[in-house]
Order: C-alpha cells, then structure tokens, then sequence
C-alpha cells in the first residue's frame, strides 16, 4: 500500500480470556413495558409502586422508524439559550399528529429523526419474555436451575461496539474507538461460548470456518451464574498465553 494512504488508524489484536469480568454483562431482565403487556407482575420499588425506569439495554432495530424528539430535551439548561437555535422541524399537536406549522400555543416543538438498523445498537427496554411466559429475572430460568443464558460475551467484538456508539468523549463525540483504531478479536480461551455453534459467516472474531458447538467448562469458561462456574485448568491457560505470543509474534 502507497504511505500515502495507509490508515493512520492503530490496530489493536483484543484477545478474550477466561472468567473475564470486563465482558460480564448484568441480567436480561425483563422490562415492566413487556410485563404490562402480557399482564405479568411489575418490577417494583421499596414502597410496592413499580419502578420508575426499565433499564435501556442496547438492541438492533429490525426496521425504520420515525420518531420525534422534543426540542430543548437534551440538557435542562437548553432552553436558557433559544434565541441560539433554529428551528424545529415541526409540531406535534394535542391529538398526537406532526404538523411542519404549529396551530395552538399548546403544540409541542420537536425533531424529526429516522432511525435505522445500519445505525447501530440503540438503547431500549428489553421486551423478551421466558418460552412459558414468565418474566426473566436473572440469567437462569429460576434461581439455582441448570437451564438458563449466558452472561459473558463471546468475544470482545460487542462490548467494544457498545462504547463506540454509547460512550460520549469530553468533545461531545461518539465513536471513540472506530475513529482512531481497528481492532482484531480473538478467541483464545473466551468466557462464553457457542452451545450450537455458529456459520463462519456470523463471525465477529478473527477465525476460520464454523465454530462448533462448545462446552461450557471445556471451550469457555465464566463464573456466572455462579452455581455453574468454571475455572480454566492449566492446559486452558497455556493456550491463552501461547495465543498471546502468537499474536504479539506475527507482524501484524
């Protein structure tokens, strides 16, 4: 490649490694938004009224959609400063209809935003409920069961594109990593794993082929739910470190 082009980006090789804390991730809890809607019981508070937020986690948009955000709701002091700004896009009046001219004093000024699935993660309520309709509570269908989900990333890849798009830089700018790295995942010895594999196509890491179905305890190893944790034995440890070298050895 001509100097004159290469990427003045830094690359970074991210290798996961066994019981990683930092790809733990909090419970899947089901929001008291999809408990409302299939009539199941509400996250309450200390008093028994229901909580005041569902926890926003972030999800990908199956498709478009048009939402609008009211004007001056980005920072309580915007508002002290409007002679600074343009125009909102329009209007949503009483009845809940956008309008680009405002008709009643009472009408709300807001944005209009597209959102779409090549955006990227948004935060939202988690609206997943259990195959028999209980709510989730925590990773296991109930407390000590065999049966559950993983907490643990498989891989550094989403955790990384997590704070790309949530993380704010003290320039007010998102895209902390992706504007000055690109960065390479690795599975060496991962803290989660892939119980029915994966298409080599679906790959976030940097590997070869499909990834066959994986035991816990044997292909990954975390420490939550903690009923079922696991540790790395040495041969496990070995191969992260070898991984390591290799990596550090190549070159690249």
């Amino acid at each position: 490649m001509d100097a004159t082009n290469r990427s003045k980006k830094v690359r970074i090789a991210h290798l996961s490694g066994p019981t990683a804390t930092i790809q733990n991730t909090p419970p899947l809890v089901t929001s008291n938004k999809a408990r409302a809607k299939h009539g199941l019981p509400l996250l309450t508070d200390v008093d028994g009224g229901a909580v005041r937020h569902d926890a926003l986690r972030p999800q990908r948009l199956a498709a478009p959609a048009k939402i609008y955000v009211e004007q001056f709701s980005a920072h309580p002091l915007e508002s002290d400063a409007t002679e600074l700004y343009g125009p909102p896009d329009g209007y949503i009046g009483a009845d809940g209809v956008f309008r680009k001219d405002r008709r009643s004093d009472s009408d709300k000024p807001v944005y209009e935003i597209e959102l779409k699935p090549e955006d990227g993660l948004y935060p939202l309520p988690y609206m997943a409920v259990q195959a028999g309709g209980n709510a989730w509570e925590e990773e296991c269908t109930t407390p000590g069961a065999l049966t559950g989900r993983q907490g643990f990333f498989p891989d550094g890849s989403r955790s990384f594109e997590e704070i790309d798009r949530m993380s704010i830089g003290t320039d007010g700018k998102a895209s902390l990593l992706s504007s000055i790295a690109t960065i390479d995942f690795y599975r060496g010895v991962p803290p989660g794993g892939f119980t029915k594999g994966l298409p080599a196509h679906l790959r976030k890491d940097k590997g070869e082929g499909d990834i066959a179905p994986e035991t816990r305890g044997r292909h990954y190893f975390g420490y939550k739910p903690y009923h079922l944790s696991t540790m790395p034995p040495r041969q496990a440890l070995a191969k992260a470190t070898n991984d390591m070298q290799a990596l550090a050895a190549s070159g690249d």
